[in-house]
């Protein structure tokens, strides 16, 4: 018997809800739409809920809550990472002999750097809807116990940063504040702190992180 394949978002909500021509084949989309949901949908919300999602979609039994959040969020993020995963191969596609990019008649087919430019504004519109969907599970913790409360043992647990590509680096001091405004030397016993002088503090680097809520 055939595993049943749960998709978070259909392919008419795909194609109304972004640039994808309605002639794009959904044998090109599908498998772009069921890594997005493994890869990142899972990687925030944890494999507890992301399981109890896939089962109640498989089985018709979508709670209000869970659907909701599948209306106006998850639905809403596939779209964008499902794009997000297909434009490579929407550009190129793999044959049993080699990896060709087809042209047309009536169009030019865009370059890698236009390709990369389009992946990195999907990715961007896609990481919008992911922050928003994990602020109303935070703010709305009883309806998605599975998320706030996960199971170890069912895998991967959802990630708590922050939902944007890469981070922001400040020091907590200007550079070398301790060292121009304290006497002393750092030693090898008391790596980072600088000595000679009473209420001296630790020098070292804040990471920023945007809050979750």
């Amino acid at each position: 018997m055939a595993q049943k394949l749960a998709l978070l978002v259909s392919e008419e909500k795909l194609k109304a809800f972004t640039s994808i021509n309605q002639n794009v084949s959904p044998a090109d989309l599908i498998p772009s739409i069921l890594q997005a949901q493994d890869i990142v949908l899972q990687n925030y919300i944890g494999a507890t809920y992301y399981m109890q999602l896939k089962n109640q979609v498989v089985t018709g039994t979508v709670s209000a809550d869970n659907q909701f959040l599948l209306d106006n969020y998850i639905g809403n993020a596939m779209c964008n990472w499902g794009l997000f995963y297909a434009l490579p191969f929407l550009k190129y596609k793999i044959f049993n002999k080699s990896v060709v990019s087809p042209t047309s008649e009536n169009s030019e087919s865009v370059t890698l750097e236009e390709l990369k430019f389009l992946m990195e504004q999907v990715r961007s519109a896609g990481e919008t809807y992911i922050k928003r969907m994990i602020e109303w599970m935070v703010l709305h913790p009883g309806a998605y116990q599975a998320y706030v409360a996960p199971q170890v043992l069912d895998g991967q647990l959802p990630e708590r940063g922050n939902p944007y590509f890469g981070s922001l680096v400040t020091p907590k001091q200007p550079y070398a504040w301790k060292k121009r405004t304290m006497v002393g030397t750092r030693d090898s016993a008391n790596v980072g702190w600088y000595g000679g002088t009473e209420g001296c503090e630790p020098f070292g680097m804040n990471f920023y992180q945007a809050p979750n809520s």
